[in-house]
Formats: structure tokens, sequence, C-alpha cells
């Protein structure tokens, strides 16, 4: 007598299998066609000629979705000049802006010299840079625009509305910090060296619309200079009118080296 227990198990088995298959082959066209769960459309640009040719290979959004408000920046490919850029679009219709989304590739005569991903149009992930020799030159993690050690606070528990930035490198807290109003707008800019505050700081009012200055304070070059006393260059109202500027003769310009 044939053990029909066997067989519905063994085809039970199959079945399981097939299925299981047919998951892994879904995956693997999602990954080809979305990235964190967001449709994307993959494109190659190449330019340049001879040993200068460059070719890069990455994804963008397949439907235009606005940036966080909280990027001071964000890349996208600008099809009319045939680069990626982060310039600031001007006089472009939402379909013509192409975000950067997704994981990205450049090649310098046909060596992998620059890799990592973009999420929505800012730097997300792991970015790597080579040599000619594929030799690892440089590494830098992101989270979704800002360096992944950087200390952010959020106005919100889902963690889409950023409160203040604090910039970290190596465990110290050295580079750009930003704030911002609760709607968005940047709020305070500035530079740290080594918790230190160094060169220029601006602060701005919470502006819709356009966004107005409201005072421009002047720290010290660098975190050795502990004799130096901040002091106030400007001020404006909150429909740009200066309300306050030093006299010149009293300025002296002390910008901060971002190296």
């Amino acid at each position: 007598m044939p053990d029909l227990g066997l067989k519905v198990k063994q085809l039970k088995k199959r079945k399981d299998e097939f299925k299981e298959a047919l998951r892994e082959a879904k995956k693997k066209r999602m990954a080809r066609t979305e990235y964190e769960g967001i449709p994307i459309v993959r494109i190659t640009n190449k330019f340049g000629s001879g040993d200068r040719t460059v070719v890069e290979e990455f994804y963008v959004l397949k439907q235009y979705q606005k940036p966080a408000a909280y990027l001071r920046d964000f890349y996208w490919f600008d099809q009319k000049g045939n680069r990626v850029t982060n310039a600031v679009p001007r006089d472009r219709e939402q379909a013509e802006i192409q975000i950067m989304h997704g994981p990205y590739k450049r090649f310098d005569n046909g060596n992998l010299t620059d890799e990592g991903y973009y999420y929505v149009g800012a730097k997300d992930g792991r970015w790597e840079k080579y040599d000619r020799n594929f030799m690892l030159v440089d590494k830098v993690r992101w989270h979704r625009g800002f360096p992944a050690e950087a200390r952010i606070t959020y106005y919100d528990s889902a963690h889409t509305r950023v409160k203040e930035v604090i910039p970290v490198e190596f465990g110290k807290i050295k580079g750009t910090y930003m704030a911002f109003h609760e709607n968005g707008r940047l709020a305070e800019e500035g530079r740290y060296d080594n918790g230190v505050k160094v060169g220029r700081w601006t602060e701005y009012y919470p502006n819709t619309t356009r966004q107005f200055r409201r005072k421009l304070t002047q720290h010290a070059r660098d975190q050795w200079d502990t004799g130096f006393e901040p002091y106030v260059i400007s001020e404006w109202d909150e429909k740009g009118k200066m309300t306050y500027e030093r006299p010149k003769e009293n300025t002296v310009v002390e910008e901060a080296d971002d190296n």
C-alpha cells in the first residue's frame, strides 16, 4: 500500500519551496524598483571622453516627492545639465526635478570611485571613496542628510520634524550646528570646533514665505582663541529691516577655519 501521508508531506514541501522561491523572486524585482518602500527609476549617466569618461549609475524617485524641509540642500539629477547636483533648482517644474533616491555609484575610466545611498535627496547610510587601485580612501556614514554621529532631537515622536542637530565627529562636538523652528524653518546655524562656537553664527525668524535673518554674531576663529569676546555684527526686524549694525572700525573679521 502506498504511503499517502508521505506523498502529501512531499507535495506540501514542494509547494512551500515554490512559494518561498516566488517570494525571493519578488524581493529581487522589488529591489530594482523600490528603495525603502518608495518606487524608483534606474538611470545611467555618462559624460566626458577617453580616459576622463565618467559613468554614474543611480536611481531617482519615480514620482516627485518634496525633500524634508530641514535639509539645507538636496541632491537631484539635472537632465539639462547632465549631472547630479545639489544646486537650488530654479524655474523648474516638479516633473523636471528628479530627486535622488537609492544606490549610487560613480566610475572614472571604468574604476569605481564613489558609492553610497540617497534617501529622498539626502545622503544616507555609508558613503565610500576609492582610488584607482580600489583602495578605500574615505568613508562617511550619514543618516538622511546628517552625519550619523550627530545628536538629533525632534519636535515629534515620529521623528519627522527636526529640532536640533549637534555635530559630532569622533566623539567631539565639531562641525555645522543647526536648530530649526517648529515649522521646519532654520532657526540658527553656526560651527563648533571641539565644543567651542567659532566663526559667524546666524539666527533666523520663523517666517514661512521668506527667510529673514534675526542676528549675526561673530565668534573666535578657532577653539584656541580663548581671549576672544563674541560680538553682534548686525540685527534685523521680522521684515528684514536692519535695526543694528556694529561700526566698521570696531569689526574684526574672524571667519571659522573649516579645516
